[in-house]
């Protein structure tokens, strides 16, 4: 979730003072993308081309307008957008039935006029804080998921899942814990990649003569009497593929070795696969000797 000044602003007045009263007023608050309307029609069209370019502006919405009322207008806007947040300005008294009746409508807070800096910035302050605290469960519930699903967990791993810092996540965690759903454990050591330090990486497995990916694991067979070595469903009613004559006595004619591979692309048997790691980030591949090895606390669930 963006920062609340990174929101674009747009104000629906058809007082220019007061409209530039307030564009001062929201500048000074760390607002930077301010829109102006002066009438409901240029209003609702300028929301919509916000809407379409994929941000949803705070909107300050003046109770009466030349050519419509709040009413319609922010009946427009909440059929566009239901989630908007809409601060009707007005010099009427909030208590007034007609104000109530805009605000039960759906507005989002009620700004008097003349109107003054430190009521904007308290109900800036006072937005914050909402989404504040709706990120917060918004973590804690990813934090709950990722937990959940596996038997323990590094805090660093969390912080690169949920794209948050480790100090933004720890109040959630410690909440966690405090509801006995987490337990704190010993630090995790974790392989990470050396360009960006990402620890969630996959690790890929390789033939190690023609770097392909495409084996299954298999138990050879060894005859003694011609030396093939081949695996075993290479040998068709007990016949040696080299030499033709049938295999009868374990020890005596041939030996099995389990834990061997075959691959389907070069036909190359062999005992060691080739391993190296990928990072999901980034992309880069390296081996075990090439990685980084982050420590961070360690969390687990509890079941």
């Amino acid at each position: 979730m963006p920062e609340l000044e990174e929101k674009e602003v747009l104000i629906i007045e058809d007082s220019p003072a007061v409209g530039i009263l307030l564009k001062e007023f929201l500048t000074k608050l760390g607002f930077k993308k301010i829109h102006s309307c002066q009438n409901g029609k240029t209003g609702i069209e300028t929301f919509k081309e916000i809407i379409e370019s994929g941000t949803v502006p705070l909107v300050f919405l003046d109770y009466n307008l030349p050519d419509m009322n709040a009413f319609s207008i922010m009946s427009q806007l909440l059929n566009i957008r239901p989630d908007i947040k809409v601060i009707i300005e007005t010099a009427r008294d909030k208590t007034e039935e007609s104000i109530k009746d805009v605000i039960a409508q759906g507005a989002y807070q009620y700004l008097a006029k003349p109107i003054r800096l430190d009521k904007i910035k308290e109900i800036v302050e006072t937005l914050k804080n909402e989404e504040a605290a709706i990120l917060n469960e918004e973590v804690s519930a990813k934090i709950a998921n990722l937990m959940s699903n596996t038997t323990q967990i590094s805090i660093l791993r969390l912080s690169q899942y949920l794209g948050k810092t480790e100090e933004e996540i720890l109040s959630s965690i410690k909440q966690l814990i405090s509801d006995k759903k987490v337990i704190q454990i010993n630090t995790i050591k974790e392989i990470a990649c050396p360009r960006c330090n990402h620890v969630r990486v996959a690790q890929m497995f390789h033939c190690p003569k023609c770097n392909g990916v495409d084996f299954k694991q298999e138990r050879i067979i060894e005859h003694y009497k011609c030396g093939n070595v081949s695996t075993e469903a290479s040998y068709v009613d007990d016949k040696c593929p080299k030499c033709h004559q049938v295999i009868k006595v374990f020890g005596v004619d041939y030996r099995k070795q389990d834990n061997f591979y075959a691959c389907n692309e070069c036909k190359e048997i062999f005992s060691i696969i080739f391993t190296e790691y990928m990072c999901l980030k980034c992309s880069e591949r390296f081996t075990l000797e090439h990685a980084k090895l982050l420590t961070s606390q360690g969390y687990s669930w509890l079941k």
